[in-house]
């Protein structure tokens, strides 16, 4: 199995073509994060989910009502206990659904704490509320080891370029989700155990040959995306701008 330090560096490398800024880095490494939430040793990680998730909706109920993102919190939980090592986070249409999943909670947390924030009648800063519901996520899927280390980029990054929440891509967003969540693919790949990339559709385990067909397709998606679309790489756009 890949370090979790290789996995977060390849999510990294794998996100860098497609980013407007360096914002959405802190996201793809919370994507190249999730797929081992099926194993075993991240089965603590996996109970405080639930605990967190059924705490937040029990709580925001009687403040702001349902909250989609603590019930998506509960979902997840159960979606990591119930998955076996390998199997769903592994496959493609895993990765997809985790990535929507992810992508539903950062996005739900924002208008829940800024209605939080005018009922206490204390001003939060956009930046703050990125650094609340990032840390959330960072707890919930980032090794302990790193955690910290996590945080304290991610706090650093805030405070010197701040970031208005109203400017961000959720589309992007997403694809650094699942860029994180693909590149662990990859990697887990090339590993002799392989994993079963196309479950359910196709119970067939695949290996390093398709890690390579992998790879060949994120290049050409990166060259096409840049000339298309362009990036701070072909553009040279502020690294630090979020529009």
């Amino acid at each position: 199995m890949s370090s979790y330090r290789n996995h977060a560096i390849a999510g990294i490398i794998f996100a860098l073509p497609f980013i407007p800024s360096f914002f959405y880095l802190f996201i793809a490494l919370i994507g190249a994060s999730i797929p081992d939430m099926d194993h075993n040793t991240n089965n603590i990680k996996v109970y405080s989910m639930f605990i967190v998730g059924l705490v937040l909706s029990v709580l925001l109920f009687f403040v702001d009502g349902v909250s989609l993102s603590a019930l998506i919190i509960l979902v997840l939980a159960v979606l990591f206990y119930f998955s076996k090592h390998r199997g769903f986070t592994h496959s493609l249409l895993g990765v997809i659904i985790l990535s929507f999943l992810f992508m539903l909670m950062f996005m739900g947390f924002i208008p829940v704490l800024s209605r939080l924030s005018l009922y206490l009648g204390y001003s939060i800063s956009s930046s703050l509320m990125l650094f609340i519901i990032l840390a959330l996520m960072g707890y919930f899927v980032v090794s302990r080891r790193y955690l910290l280390p996590y945080l304290a980029v991610l706090a650093l990054y805030l405070l010197v370029f701040p970031v208005d929440y109203s400017l961000i891509q959720w589309n992007v967003c997403f694809l650094m989700l699942f860029m994180g969540g693909f590149s662990h693919i990859i990697l887990d790949l090339w590993t002799p155990k392989g994993i079963k990339v196309f479950k359910p559709f196709v119970d067939t385990t695949y290996h390093r040959f398709l890690a390579v067909i992998f790879v060949a397709i994120w290049i050409i998606t990166s060259f096409f995306a840049m000339w298309h679309y362009g990036t701070f790489i072909t553009l040279f756009h502020p690294i630090f701008t979020y529009a």
